[in-house]
């Protein structure tokens, strides 16, 4: 897998290519972008889990194919996620028990609600994250860290490419009841 920082760590000092925090409200303000990082890193786990169980129980086969797809990137978003977290001096989480448990509650709901709901929720998550990761894109860029604010792009374009997928299954699938996963 691709280093998506650049190959650049940050020590406990938080530089940056040599650049060196100018006072404690710069570190404290890296330490809450490390905050918000983890929060959207539980929402790609959540999403992740949630398009493996669709990919895993849908009976139309192009929907099972595109969550496959989208599951596949997830992995490699959750990777990146975490590797950005690690390079700015944070722990990132492995997964998230709840997030699992309410993937599966989603899914095998289905059944009863339907098959969008799950979905709907997943393509309102992707559009959140894509913005999340845009405003930390534009923080990093402030504060002069090029290269984690192209990273954080990048998955924001993945992320709104995801929800533009799923938006039109949405749009588009069965409205009846037997059409479930």
């Amino acid at each position: 897998m691709e280093d998506v920082t650049g190959g650049h760590r940050v020590e406990s000092e938080l530089r940056v290519e040599g650049f060196a925090p100018p006072s404690k409200e710069f570190r404290r303000a890296y330490r809450s972008l490390v905050r918000d990082v983890k929060l959207a890193l539980l929402s790609e786990i959540g999403a992740r889990s949630v398009m493996d169980h669709i990919a895993r129980r849908a009976a139309d086969e192009d929907l099972a194919t595109v969550a496959r797809e989208i599951n596949e990137d997830g992995i490699i978003l959750v990777e990146r996620v975490q590797a950005l977290i690690r390079s700015m001096g944070g722990k990132p989480r492995r997964t998230s028990f709840r997030r699992r448990a309410l993937a599966r509650v989603l899914v095998y709901g289905a059944p009863i609600t339907g098959p969008r709901p799950p979905l709907r929720l997943i393509k309102h998550a992707e559009e959140t994250v894509a913005r999340w990761y845009a405003q930390y894109a534009v923080f990093l860029v402030r504060i002069g860290d090029h290269e984690r604010a192209q990273a954080f792009e990048d998955l924001r374009v993945i992320k709104e490419r995801h929800a533009q997928i799923i938006g039109a299954w949405v749009n588009n699938i069965g409205r009846g009841w037997g059409r479930s996963f």
